[in-house]
């Protein structure tokens, strides 16, 4: 595939390692993001992010994610952000002559990305049929609301939809109240996450010479990721009959100590007891010698009323000991007894940072608006290789011509009269 020069002399940190470091490793991997919403153009994110080669697509008009908020004059931060790192052309897919022009772009790929409702793309002759008929070889990853089988799959859905769904809104909030839906993209994030892992697991089957279709479709429903991400909810109900109730932030039912706590000057704090271990050290830090012993005699493998009951203790012992110590003695405390221990951050916190800063966790972008962005960096690390968030979103077209002129031949007279037609 054809690309537009990089945009040169942004430094990421030292894991930059120059023209010694190994190759990012999704260098050669091209990609044809035909995403309209977040979770597929996430998707195709993070393949960029590790080097592979993302052509997205955008309507010459439409594009939702433009329009969300925030947007500092007519940029939207949204798109600033999962468009991090694509080449960029307009074509409107659902037009004859754009149709053929989609399926010339899909010969030239190995991955194909789309969240449209199912039944779009067949409708415009775009379906994995189609592009096999057309000589087309690639992974062909579709997130939906509700997947592409299924009595609901025709429905329209947002990862709202989808928080809803899963299970997981109905086990957040307090226990006297109303189910609590995350403040961010959760469904649509873990959707990506589970979408791109198909993806390259799809491409090592391939290159490990496992027979498959010539177009192998991964087909990815929004409810689906994190539904299966919470591990007990099914097994417990059908081995133990367990309907789960909302534990606010205690997690007793599941033999663990958490719980939100707030100390005498008002900082809000965070414990994590996973394990007898982790417990007695929380009551080693908050000087509950009494409930530090019984974990030594065995509380935690008891009958699991009694476990409950034990770390329902434990939390009141330390609402109580935060509410009498300001923050700087439990920080204090729980570093002394190497318990595990956070404070509640906000942005301004993650910003300064200086885990996330030694992680490159946070990175500035290079950005034809605004000339740099501070960004999320690369995850997971390679130690061995330099990735790094090569630009930020740009604007809707940017690739047009040398896409199309370069790629697929067209005269810019031809590319003028697809621009006025609206198929471009």
């Amino acid at each position: 595939m054809t690309t537009t020069q990089e945009t040169p002399g942004h430094d990421q940190g030292e894991h930059d390692q120059g023209e010694d470091a190994y190759p990012p490793i999704l260098s050669g991997l091209r990609v044809l993001d035909l995403s309209h919403q977040y979770s597929g153009a996430l998707a195709a994110s993070l393949l960029a992010d590790f080097g592979a080669t993302v052509l997205a697509v955008e309507h010459p008009v439409k594009k939702a994610i433009r329009t969300m908020l925030p947007r500092k004059g007519e940029e939207s931060m949204w798109w600033k952000v999962v468009g991090r790192g694509k080449h960029l052309v307009t074509l409107n897919i659902g037009s004859e002559e754009g149709r053929e022009m989609a399926l010339r772009l899909a010969k030239d790929v190995d991955v194909i990305i789309e969240n449209f409702r199912p039944g779009t793309l067949e409708r415009w002759r775009l379906g994995p049929a189609d592009f096999e008929e057309a000589g087309v070889n690639a992974v062909l990853l579709r997130i939906s609301g509700f997947g592409q089988t299924g009595p609901a799959r025709s429905k329209p859905g947002f990862g709202t939809v989808a928080e809803a769904m899963s299970g997981f809104a109905y086990l957040n909030g307090e226990p006297d109240g109303s189910p609590t839906f995350p403040s961010t993209t959760l469904a649509d994030g873990v959707a990506a996450v589970f979408g791109a892992f198909g993806l390259l697991a799809a491409l090592l089957g391939r290159h490990r010479g496992q027979p498959g279709p010539a177009v192998e479709v991964v087909d990815m429903a929004l409810f689906e990721g994190l539904f299966r991400i919470i591990p007990t909810q099914v097994a417990g109900y059908d081995q133990l009959g367990l309907l789960p109730v909302r534990p606010g932030n205690r997690l007793t039912s599941h033999g663990v100590l958490r719980n939100l706590y707030t100390t005498r000057d008002g900082r809000y704090f965070v414990v994590a007891g996973v394990g007898p271990v982790p417990v007695k050290r929380i009551m080693v830090a908050v000087g509950a010698a009494d409930l530090a012993a019984r974990v030594d005699e065995g509380v935690m493998s008891g009958d699991p009323g009694d476990v409950e009951e034990y770390l329902n203790r434990c939390d009141e012992v330390v609402v109580d000991w935060a509410a009498r110590h300001d923050f700087d003695e439990v920080k204090a405390a729980m570093n002394q007894a190497d318990a595990v221990f956070q404070t509640v951050y906000n942005v301004a916190d993650i910003v300064a940072d200086e885990q996330y800063a030694a992680r490159e966790d946070l990175v500035r972008v290079p950005d034809e608006a605004f000339g740099e962005i501070l960004m999320q960096g690369v995850v997971p690390k390679f130690p061995s290789r330099a990735h790094r968030v090569r630009w930020a979103g740009q604007a809707r077209g940017a690739d047009n011509a040398a896409v199309y002129g370069e790629q697929l031949g067209l005269s810019q007279d031809e590319l003028d009269r697809l621009a006025r037609e609206g198929i471009i």
